[in-house]
């Protein structure tokens, strides 16, 4: 965690990969990995309880972190992903109207085993399983 000049832009997700992570090249030498991690928060209570509702996260993942998500995750993956909020913004070609979107760019992920794919990931060493 850094703050730069008095300020910290810090985020931490844990949740599951909706969808198989896309790695892209941008430019002669750089990549990216894009995926989206759905977590849940707490939206009310009713008579039936707590009622939960799903927010869906699109992480980046930049060149050597982004071949390593690109590797270890696909859909359903549980990861523990650290980075900070980015803002883009664009043109959209057809209304020529000002767009934006809010991505996590990650600088570590934690690739957590579940299920099936547990007993296989213990068998090496768990230093792999943190991206930086």
């Amino acid at each position: 965690m850094r703050a730069v000049r008095g300020t910290l832009n810090n985020v931490e997700l844990i949740g599951w990969l909706g969808g198989a992570p896309e790695l892209r090249k941008v430019g002669k030498e750089s990549q990216v990995c894009a995926f989206n991690v759905a977590t849940k928060r707490i939206a009310g209570r009713g008579e039936s309880g707590v009622q939960y509702e799903t927010e869906w996260i699109t992480v980046e993942a930049w060149n050597r972190l982004a071949e390593q998500c690109q590797e270890k995750l696909h859909t359903g993956s549980r990861v523990m992903v650290r980075g900070s909020l980015m803002t883009q913004s664009w043109e959209d070609k057809q209304s020529g109207a000002r767009r934006y979107r809010t991505v996590v760019r990650a600088n570590e992920c934690l690739f957590i085993a579940t299920g099936d794919h547990a007993e296989s990931d213990t068998e090496h060493d768990h230093e792999d399983d943190v991206a930086q």
